[in-house]
């Protein structure tokens, strides 16, 4: 198994419950504390209730989360789970150079820091791709549905690629 697996989570259906009443919690402005058996309290800070939020959200929509340190050293096969493509996808872009790289005796290793840029970074490309988009239908006069904004924005973060979204766009217009 590996560290990944370790430091995931996957919500239950029993969880729901508790998940939500969290969720409203967290959602709420104002101090939070953690109270122990033995009476102990610990204020909660802000940067820990901000990520107990996100992640809170997150498995109540029934998706995984996984905490792991940024300056960790990843496996090729961990950094290939992480970006959702196969090793040798992984090995092409580390060896092309568009994520940086280590190799400790022959084995590859990718800082999870690099990992995070080079999310970014596509993040960041797709962005320009979607407003360059908007911009091209402003200037030629043609509207941009609702439908079409809530794909870019699926798009914009990684959870469709730009084949699903060619895919809906051209499924939206009959083109399918």
């Amino acid at each position: 198994m590996s560290t990944i697996d370790e430091n995931t989570i996957t919500p239950s259906v029993e969880d729901l419950e508790a998940l939500t009443q969290l969720g409203e919690l967290l959602a709420e402005p104002g101090h939070l504390s953690l109270h122990a058996e033995n009476g102990e309290a610990v204020d909660l800070p802000e940067q820990l209730r901000r990520l107990l939020d996100s992640a809170t959200r997150s498995l109540r929509t029934g998706s995984s989360v996984t905490i792991m340190d940024h300056a960790r050293m990843l496996s090729t096969q961990e950094a290939a789970d992480i970006l959702g493509v196969s090793r040798p996808t992984l090995v092409k872009l580390l060896e092309s150079g568009q994520i940086p790289f280590t190799k400790v005796n022959s084995y590859r290793r990718v800082a999870m820091q690099d990992l995070i840029g080079y999310l970014a970074a596509q993040r960041s490309q797709r962005r320009l791709a979607v407003e360059e988009s908007i911009n091209t239908n402003a200037m030629e006069g043609a509207s941009v549905s609702d439908a079409w904004r809530t794909d870019s924005i699926a798009y914009v973060n990684g959870d469709i690629d730009a084949k699903e979204m060619v895919r809906r766009t051209r499924a939206r217009y009959g083109l399918e």
